[in-house]
């Protein structure tokens, strides 16, 4: 008889935590103006929004001819990862505007988020014959940092960012109430 009693009770609990569940969640509303400016100021604040990642390698070389025996020869291969990206410190003032289900969002440019994109670590020499200076073997990670700046914001990189972004924007804005996410 005890049995019957207690088993009655527990599913008359789970009924009433069910129903009471139900209800709360019936109750949620849309979030308010309030709760919306704080998850956008959110958006802002996270500053640095990473849209693609290129890794890359850079084969450098630099001859420097000697008179008398043989010319100084050196080649180093250059490993690094740039992460492009925008960074939301640079957004204007204006740089989203809403009315009613529509978002505008106008986006700083894409560029490369962190400059270090040499990874010395996986910086191999390739070949070193004679005297190699430190100006020489700076010169070289210089120019390897320029040629590797400028494949990573190749057309084809700087536009798939651009996709990527506007892609994880639309989901974001979307999935906060927004129907039409339009980019300027």
């Amino acid at each position: 008889m005890i049995k019957k009693i207690i088993i009655l009770l527990l599913v008359a609990g789970v009924g009433l935590a069910l129903f009471f569940f139900l209800r709360w969640r019936a109750e949620e509303e849309e979030p308010s103006q309030v709760d919306m400016a704080i998850e956008i100021t959110s958006v802002k604040e996270v500053a640095e929004w990473e849209f693609l990642t290129v890794e890359m390698e850079e084969f450098e070389d630099t001859v420097i001819p000697r008179m008398i025996i043989s010319d100084d020869q050196f080649a180093r291969i250059y490993k690094g990862t740039a992460r492009l990206g925008v960074d939301m410190k640079e957004s204007a003032s204006d740089w989203l505007i809403t009315s009613q289900d529509t978002i505008w969002i106008k986006l700083p440019d894409i560029r490369i988020l962190d400059e270090d994109i040499i990874d010395d670590t996986q910086t191999r020499t390739f070949y070193e014959s004679g005297k190699i200076t430190p100006e020489i073997k700076s010169a070289l990670y210089e120019r390897a940092k320029v040629d590797m700046r400028k494949r990573a914001l190749s057309p084809e990189n700087v536009s798939a960012a651009n996709e990527n972004a506007k892609a994880q924007f639309t989901y974001m804005f979307r999935s906060m109430g927004f129907n039409t996410v339009l980019f300027e």
